[in-house]
């Protein structure tokens, strides 16, 4: 290395692949191939630096590789892209995810390799040398419109990975997935019971415990902090003597939430739940809508080529694109999404399907001395258009003497785009939330 500059961040970038590389364990079995890597950094430069010459064999390599001017441009990112996508696709970063030791050895590496080949034994002849043959090559400017597509795209990948792990209204994105790893699964975002919530009060005996059971509505999907969702909200507007549990997965429909709020309270009995508030969506139906013809997610379609279809899984960029711009701006899939529900809602035998497992819920309240009050959601950009939906639910639950909390009258007052995530996902954002939780105070207090 001639640069002192050039040779002082090689041999930093070899320290940390060596520090971070120990810590990962590279002894284990499928690390084995990092250890080898590691070895051969460790040896070359610290020959390099001690011997204050480069590897005769080396420099004679390079040197041949750098006489194709066009052949040595190829091969430099031939190895940053394969070296960084290996890495993407493995390991999946993303903002909120910390990257491991193995990550960041890796990653030195990387770069340790990029500047080897870059600058081992280069100086001004050599470099003159390599500009003439690039300058007289013809595929320069083919290498040169390559290489600009490939900055953009790594750019557009980092800016989605850094800045928009954001949820979408269905869950089929690769952004939604990592919103999901990041701020919902695992034992950093939820309880000892698994749900997205604070442990529950072991003694309640001088306080009242409230359920809230439901799906992703109720978990907060799309909020980053869980302080935003109205569960949340309405236990600190209750207030001490009050303890509200959450009991809900996004992905639960109606045939389920009764049997899980059942299981949850065998770890709390006898301290039963005076209030059980569930969050009802219109898709909470869709256990009944699994034929293609009917059901709602069923509108939206999945890349068929597999190579397309691999690079929508792997990467954000396409994923963006074939997802958010090609999926969700299509006005007739989201339209027909929301007709599903209602249709289902509005037909007379899917119905009596489902007001027999929601009087499942009732029934349970009614057997352990709950009072059930329902928190029901239009869909938020279509609230006139889901009534017939939301009107049918209410009045079931209301002719079985349960409250019900129709978020479609403070939502008709507000403006859609300032109660949704966003224009991709049209669950309820924390400004919706503390609507919701607002009226679930009014209909517990009275006040």
């Amino acid at each position: 290395m001639k640069s002192r500059i050039i040779a002082g961040l090689w041999l930093l970038l070899a320290a940390g692949a060596l520090i971070a590389g120990l810590q990962a364990e590279p002894t284990k079995p499928e690390n084995l191939w990092m250890l080898v890597v590691l070895a051969v950094i460790a040896g070359l430069t610290l020959y390099t630096l001690i011997m204050r010459r480069s590897l005769p064999v080396l420099s004679r390599a390079l040197r041949a590789l750098r006489s194709n001017g066009a052949l040595f441009w190829f091969v430099v990112l031939l190895v940053l892209n394969l070296g960084f996508g290996w890495w993407v696709v493995i390991y999946q970063p993303t903002n909120g995810w910390p990257l491991l030791p193995f990550e960041i050895a890796y990653l030195c590496a990387v770069g340790w390799i990029f500047l080897l080949l870059a600058f081992y034994d280069m100086d001004g002849q050599a470099a003159r040398a390599l500009g003439t043959s690039l300058g007289k090559s013809r595929v320069s400017g083919l290498l040169l419109m390559l290489t600009t597509a490939l900055v953009i795209f790594w750019a557009a990948e980092a800016y989605l990975r850094v800045f928009y792990i954001t949820t979408d209204a269905y869950g089929f994105t690769a952004m939604n997935y990592h919103w999901y790893k990041n701020f919902l699964w695992g034992d950093r975002n939820q309880n000892s019971l698994q749900y997205r919530d604070y442990e529950p009060l072991r003694d309640v005996q001088d306080s009242q415990r409230v359920a809230v059971v439901g799906d992703s509505f109720a978990v907060g999907h799309g909020l980053m902090s869980i302080n935003d969702s109205f569960p949340q909200l309405l236990e600190k507007r209750l207030g001490a003597g009050w303890d509200v549990n959450l009991v809900a997965t996004s992905g639960w429909d109606s045939d389920v939430q009764t049997a899980y709020l059942n299981a949850y309270y065998d770890n709390l009995v006898p301290n039963l739940p005076g209030t059980v508030i569930l969050s009802y969506y219109l898709n909470d139906i869709d256990y009944l809508l699994q034929a293609p013809e009917v059901n709602p997610d069923a509108v939206f379609t999945f890349p068929e080529n597999p190579t397309l279809a691999w690079f929508v899984l792997n990467f954000f960029t396409p994923n963006y694109a074939y997802y958010n711009l090609l999926q969700f701006t299509s006005q007739s899939k989201n339209i027909n999404f929301l007709e599903r529900l209602i249709d289902a809602h509005t037909d007379d035998a899917i119905w009596s399907q489902q007001a027999a497992t929601l009087q499942q819920m009732v029934d349970w309240c009614a057997e352990h001395d709950a009072r059930l009050i329902i928190l029901l959601w239009p869909h938020i950009t279509a609230v006139q258009g889901s009534q017939p939906a939301t009107e049918r639910v209410k009045a079931f639950f209301e002719g079985q003497g349960a409250t019900v909390v129709d978020m479609s009258e403070p939502l008709s007052q507000q403006n859609p785009a300032d109660m949704i995530l966003n224009r991709f996902d049209t669950h309820p954002n924390a400004a919706a939330n503390r609507l919701a939780a607002d009226a679930l105070y009014a209909a517990i207090t009275g006040s």
